[in-house]
C-alpha cells in the first residue's frame, strides 16, 4: 500500500532578480520575465511561451560566440538534451544554436538545489536519501539508453521539485564516445564529484555518472565531501590517486557507496542494475516521450535512398514494443515506508558476498521487503492491447506512436476503406521541430487478415481523402483527416508508422 509522500522541506530560494536595463525581454518565443542567474557561459533567465508554461532559458554570451568549434559543441549538446526525456529531468523544450546569441529553454523547475536544501538544513533523512537515489538513477538510465553521459552530477545540478528530484545542467552532456577534454584540457564536470578515471582525463562512460550518484547520496545524507583540497588541481589529484574514505556514512547507505565507488570502472553496476534492485524492472515505463530529431532534408535522403520501410507496398518494420506503466520504488510518488524498509536489502544486493570493489557488475534480483507465509495462486494475466498486431488498439484510442516520438495518433474508425484519423506533433511549431507535414513523416498501411500488406498511396486516393492535402503543423493541436486504405481484402489492423520505422497498429476486426 502506498502512503501520500512527506512534505517538501521548507528552503528559502533566492527570488529571481529583476532585469536589468539592456536585457533581453524576449528570448526565440519566450517573453523573459526575470533573472534566475548568470554564469560563465552565460546568463539564466525565467520566461514564459504563449501558452504561460515556465521556462528557463540559457542564452549563451562572451568570447565563444565567435568560436567556430564551440558553435558545433553547442549544436551536438542541444541534439543531445533532445534524445532524452524523462519526469526526472527538467526537459528541454526549445533551442536555436544558429542565433546571433544561442539559446536553449528547459523546464523551469521550483524548489531548491540539493546544494541550497543542505546549506539551510543539513543532511536528508534517509527516506529522502532514497527517494533522491532513485529519481536522480532514472534520470541517468534514460540518458545513458540514449547513449549519453551527463557527466556533472552533482548538487547544483540536482533541483528538489514538488514531484521529486530533477537532474538539471544537459548542456555537459556528451555521447559515450565524447572528446574527454574541454578546449582548455581540463576534464568535463566538478573535480569532487568526478570519477578517478575522468579525474585522470580518460573517457568518461556511464560508470562515471554511477559514481558521481555514489558521491551525491554520500553528500545528501552526510553533508560531507568525498574529497577536499584548497585547489581543483589537488581535489583532481587526490580522486585519481586516493581511495575515497566515507566510514561517517549511516549503515544503510554504505554497501551502496561499497557498490558504485569501486575504482575500476568495469567493477560498479549499471543504473539498469541499481533501478532493477529499487523494484522497478522496467526503468523506462515512467518516462516521458520526446520526438527524435532529424530534418525533412534528412527524411527525404533516407526515401530517395531506398531505405527499408519506405517503399509503397514494403513490409513495414515491427515497432517496438511500448513498455506498460508500473509503480516505481523510489520515485516522488512512493511510500517512505516503502523505501526505508527496503533500502538495507537493496544496497546489500549492489555487492553481494564479493569484498567491496572487486569483481564484474552482476544481474541484480529484484528485492522484496516481506513475504507472506502463504501465497495463492496468481490469476492469468489478461490480454493488454499495447499496440503490436497481436494486440492492436482499439478504434478511437489515442496513443504516441514510441516512447521516442513527438506524434501522437489515433484511427477513429474505418468506413469501407476510408479510414478518419486524428494526428498530432506535440512538438510542433518549436525551433527545433519547426512545422510537420504529417504525409512526409508518417506512412499509412492496410493489413489484411490474410497478412498482406499494403502502404496507402497518394495515386489511390479519393474525393473524400484530405490526409494529402493536410499543410504543415504550427502547433500541437490534433487535426482530424481521412485516408484512402489500400485493398488488401478482409481488413484485419491498421498501421500508423513513422519514417523511422516504429508505429502502431489499431484493431479493425472484433
Amino acid at each position: 500500500m502506498l502512503h501520500d509522500p512527506p512534505a517538501q522541506r521548507t528552503v528559502p530560494v533566492p527570488e529571481p532578480a529583476a532585469l536589468r536595463p539592456g536585457e533581453p525581454r524576449t528570448i526565440g518565443p519566450f517573453r523573459v520575465r526575470s533573472r534566475l542567474g548568470s554564469g560563465g557561459m552565460g546568463d539564466v533567465y525565467l520566461g514564459t511561451s504563449r501558452r504561460g508554461q515556465q521556462v528557463a532559458i540559457k542564452l549563451i554570451r562572451g568570447a565563444q560566440l565567435d568560436d567556430d568549434e564551440f558553435r558545433a559543441r553547442f549544436r551536438r549538446e542541444v541534439r543531445a538534451a533532445a534524445k532524452v526525456r524523462s519526469r526526472f529531468i527538467a526537459n528541454l523544450i526549445d533551442a536555436d544554436p544558429d542565433a546571433e546569441l544561442p539559446w536553449l529553454a528547459t523546464e523551469y523547475v521550483p524548489g531548491p538545489t540539493l546544494a541550497q536544501a543542505l546549506a539551510a538544513q543539513g543532511p536528508l533523512p534517509e527516506a529522502e536519501v532514497l527517494r533522491l537515489v532513485a529519481g536522480v538513477a532514472e534520470a541517468l538510465h534514460e540518458m545513458h539508453r540514449a547513449g549519453l553521459v551527463h557527466r556533472d552530477v552533482k548538487p547544483a545540478n540536482v533541483i528538489l521539485g514538488p514531484d521529486g528530484p530533477r537532474l538539471i545542467d544537459l548542456g555537459v552532456v556528451g555521447t559515450i564516445d565524447a572528446t574527454r577534454l574541454t578546449l582548455t584540457g581540463q576534464p568535463v564536470g566538478t573535480p569532487v564529484y568526478m570519477a578517478p578515471e575522468q579525474a585522470a582525463g580518460s573517457r568518461a562512460t556511464s560508470a562515471a555518472d554511477v559514481w558521481a550518484l555514489g558521491a551525491l547520496a554520500y553528500y545528501a545524507a552526510t553533508g560531507n565531501r568525498l574529497f577536499d583540497g584548497d585547489h581543483p588541481a589537488v581535489v583532481l589529484y587526490r580522486v585519481s590517486a586516493e581511495a575515497p574514505a566515507y566510514d561517517d556514512c549511516p549503515a544503510y547507505l554504505r554497501p551502496f557507496l561499497d557498490a558504485c565507488l569501486v575504482r575500476d570502472p568495469a567493477g560498479r553496476p549499471s543504473i539498469d542494475a541499481i533501478l532493477h534492485s529499487l523494484g522497478v524492472p522496467d526503468p523506462g515505463a515512467t518516462t516521458l516521450p520526446v520526438a527524435l530529431l532529424r530534418t525533412r532534408a534528412q527524411a527525404r535522403a533516407r526515401a530517395q535512398a531506398g531505405a527499408p520501410g519506405r517503399a509503397a507496398g514494403a513490409e513495414p518494420r515491427t515497432p517496438r514494443r511500448r513498455r506498460r506503466a508500473r509503480v516505481v520504488v523510489g520515485s516522488a510518488v512512493a511510500g517512505t515506508a516503502v523505501l526505508a524498509g527496503a533500502a538495507f536489502g537493496v544496497f546489500t544486493l549492489l555487492t553481494g558476498d564479493d569484498e567491496p570493489g572487486g569483481g564484474a557488475p552482476q544481474a541484480l534480483p529484484q528485492t522484496r521487503t516481506s513475504a507472506p507465509a502463504e501465497e495463492s495462486p496468481a490469476p492469468a494475466p489478461s490480454v493488454v492491447a499495447d499496440g503490436t498486431p497481436e494486440q492492436p488498439w482499439t478504434l478511437g484510442s489515442e496513443h504516441r506512436l514510441d516512447s521516442g516520438s513527438c506524434w501522437i495518433a489515433s484511427v477513429d474508425q474505418v468506413q469501407g476503406r476510408l479510414a478518419t484519423l486524428t494526428l498530432s506533433c506535440d512538438q510542433a511549431g518549436t525551433t527545433l521541430y519547426r512545422n510537420p507535414t504529417p504525409h512526409e513523416w508518417l506512412g499509412v498501411f492496410a493489413i489484411g487478415q490474410d497478412g498482406t500488406t499494403r502502404r496507402s498511396k497518394l495515386a489511390e486516393a479519393t474525393a473524400q481523402d484530405t490526409f494529402w492535402t493536410l499543410g504543415n503543423l504550427s502547433d500541437a493541436t490534433p487535426v482530424t483527416t481521412t485516408v484512402t486504405l489500400p485493398d488488401v481484402g478482409p481488413l484485419a489492423t491498421v498501421l500508423v508508422q513513422h519514417d523511422e520505422g516504429y508505429g502502431s497498429y489499431w484493431g479493425v476486426t472484433p
